[in-house]
């Protein structure tokens, strides 16, 4: 594989963490869609525990309404995805990268103003194996290692 070919695909998935995060921030259901194979294997350990064992291929729609459930019930998330390390050889296409993730119940919707029970925050760092599908560079198997969390955990319910 040449040079320009490994940082083509170094930047696809880098735009597809990008276009998860905004995803999700947005609320936009088709661009989370796009970043995922119809079928794949999810570990983001108690996370998604919920929508089933990580040993398991997840259908894309089952998954779709876990974390719609859960990103629906904030007011707002920003998700920061960075530090992105990629692995390209003949075995795989994986890339590693950190996450902080704030996620908001404002107690006042017109008052954009946070108190210490009114967000909490996921920090930890992704693994995601891609496969070329369709055109694209798509999750088939995904985990997120949480390091820790900080705010009111009961905000997730």
């Amino acid at each position: 594989m040449q040079d320009i070919e490994k940082l083509q695909i170094r930047q696809a998935l880098i735009d597809n963490y990008n276009c998860y995060a905004e995803g999700l921030d947005s609320k936009n259901w088709d661009l989370v869609r796009s970043c995922f194979a119809s079928q794949f294997y999810i570990d983001y350990g108690a996370i998604s525990a919920a929508s089933g064992d990580p040993r398991v291929a997840r259908k894309l729609e089952d998954w779709m309404q876990h974390l719609q459930a859960v990103i629906n019930s904030f007011d707002i998330t920003r998700h920061t995805i960075t530090n992105h390390r990629v692995v390209i050889d003949d075995t795989q296409v994986s890339c590693k990268a950190y996450l902080v993730a704030d996620h908001v119940r404002f107690a006042d919707a017109t008052q954009p103003i946070v108190g210490p029970d009114d967000v909490v925050t996921v920090v930890g760092e992704y693994h995601n194996h891609y496969a070329h599908i369709d055109g694209a560079w798509r999750i088939v198997r995904s985990a997120l290692a949480v390091n820790w969390t900080s705010g009111n955990l009961a905000l997730f319910g």
